[in-house]
């Protein structure tokens, strides 16, 4: 069989080395945009490797986790509650909860502020401290998994079933649930057992939380952000876009071999000496002044845009967070993008919604923005958003809020 050349590594190996690989990650809607986002030309081993350091690295993040969830109950259903499954919020680690040896507890909120402890194995290595769930490659998916036991705090029937839902989206290996009845069909959840001694011991940590929360006891969550986060992440999307886009001649460029190495390197330290320009999550955008433009509600934002002989990638958030990255700044290269792509690209994918568009002219979608033109597809997405009046209110139990 012949050989490929491999986009993320620059070896040449077997082709029946190579996979599919997602650029833009399927946890932020990568399976919904168009073969743009999507090559075969990158081998399995840098495949895996991308989607557990660099995808992971941001995905799993505080931020990462918590940008997942933003927006998303704007496509939420209101007919099928239960079918939506809402991305939770990471809190982090609880430190002050003495747990079973060798396990961690973390904290995560659901769509109604429902209370979910996740009890896990502890990392090894302190590479996974910034990962929510940590180290996804340990052992077997039910030490992977752990234990999760879920507080339901509405008296309303709809955001219990979004919250059952996404909980049960969520945690995909042992599941509990802590206090209320649950559908009878969901046979994946079991009402825990306090004579069980693993069991017996989850619940003295959750009811020493539950003690605490209602003395308005401050809970304190260990929470570790990279300060170059997203910066590996980018150079990984902007490496592979330019190649799409400029062809294999592009990652002959001393740049595409500085974003190359920005992106393969693992030490963070070693990383800052790349010649990559750009802005991460943390860091602020030369485009900062058009996020609010920009930004769709629940989206994430791809635009690719070529000015004064350089091609650069900016990705939306959606929160409105800006990030950019220089893909190429070869004019000869760039002179020769196709003529659809001059003035610039956009995709938006929504993974809340399973849809995303593009790709679209840049100047049609800042039109669309601004209301001077309406765009039959962004109007398709725009229909699909309901009003946050017409949700059920979140009525809380225990009449906190």
């Amino acid at each position: 069989m012949a050989d490929k050349f491999c986009v993320y590594c620059g070896l040449t190996k077997d082709a029946q080395e190579f996979s599919l690989e997602h650029i833009w990650p399927d946890a932020l809607g990568g399976d919904f945009l168009e073969d743009f986002w999507k090559s075969d030309d990158i081998c399995q081993k840098c495949n895996s490797m991308s989607g557990v350091f660099v995808d992971g690295a941001f995905i799993k993040s505080w931020m990462g986790a918590s940008e997942r969830a933003h927006g998303a109950r704007e496509y939420l259903s209101l007919n099928s509650p239960s079918k939506g499954a809402f991305p939770l919020h990471y809190m982090g680690p609880l430190p002050d909860f003495e747990t079973r040896p060798g396990e961690v507890v973390e904290f995560w909120m659901g769509p109604c502020g429902e209370q979910i402890l996740h009890f896990r194995s502890e990392d090894k290595e302190a590479l996974w401290a910034s990962y929510a769930g940590g180290d996804p490659r340990k052992g077997s998916k039910k030490a992977r998994w752990g234990r999760a036991y879920i507080l339901l705090r509405s008296s309303d029937e709809f955001w219990n079933l979004v919250a059952l839902s996404s909980f049960k989206h969520h945690f995909k290996g042992a599941r509990y649930i802590a206090n209320a009845d649950f559908p009878e069909e969901w046979t994946a959840f079991e009402k825990p057992d306090p004579s069980d001694p693993v069991q017996g011991d989850d619940l003295k940590v959750l009811q020493a939380f539950i003690d605490k929360t209602h003395k308005r006891e401050d809970i304190r969550a260990a929470v570790n952000v990279p300060y170059d986060l997203g910066n590996r992440f980018l150079a990984k999307v902007a490496l592979a876009a330019g190649y799409q886009m400029l062809g294999k001649k592009f990652l002959e460029t001393d740049y595409a071999k500085q974003l190359r190495f920005a992106f393969r390197e693992a030490d963070a330290v070693k990383r800052r000496n790349s010649k990559v320009r750009g802005a991460g999550y943390l860091q602020p955008s030369p485009m900062d002044a058009m996020s609010e433009v920009f930004a769709w509600p629940g989206a994430w934002v791809l635009l690719i845009i070529p000015v004064s002989g350089t091609l650069s990638l900016n990705v939306v958030t959606p929160a409105g967070k800006l990030m950019t990255i220089l893909i190429s700044d070869d004019t000869g290269l760039i002179a020769g993008i196709e003529k659809e792509a001059q003035d610039g690209l956009v995709w938006l994918t929504i993974p809340a919604l399973g849809e995303a568009v593009g790709p679209m002219p840049l100047p049609d979608y800042l039109a669309h923005q601004l209301k001077n033109i309406s765009v039959p597809a962004l109007a398709a997405l725009e229909a699909k958003r309901i009003d946050p009046a017409s949700l059920p209110p979140r009525r809380i139990a225990d009449g906190e809020g």
